[in-house]
């Protein structure tokens, strides 16, 4: 019996250590507006006045329009 509990141990603490990783990262995503201080594709420097206005900002503005333009759905014109 012993060794089942300390299977079981193992086992919880194992569980436990990963839910604090998962926190951590939570946390670490969303810390401060989840803003960033560099593009997260172009990798330059996102300018102060762009985090002011848009504190979760992950992309500079140029990027942001890029990733703009690629979700939006072309629209065709019925012929």
């Amino acid at each position: 019996m012993e060794k089942f509990a300390d299977v079981l141990d193992l086992a919880q603490a194992h569980t436990e250590r990963e839910i604090q990783m998962r926190i951590a990262a939570i946390l670490r995503h969303t810390q401060g507006g989840a803003g960033c201080a560099v593009c997260i594709d172009c990798g330059e420097p996102i300018p102060v006045s762009r985090r002011r206005h848009v504190p979760n900002a992950k992309r500079c503005a140029v990027c942001q329009a890029a990733e703009e333009r690629r979700r939006t759905p072309v629209q065709r014109s019925a012929a």
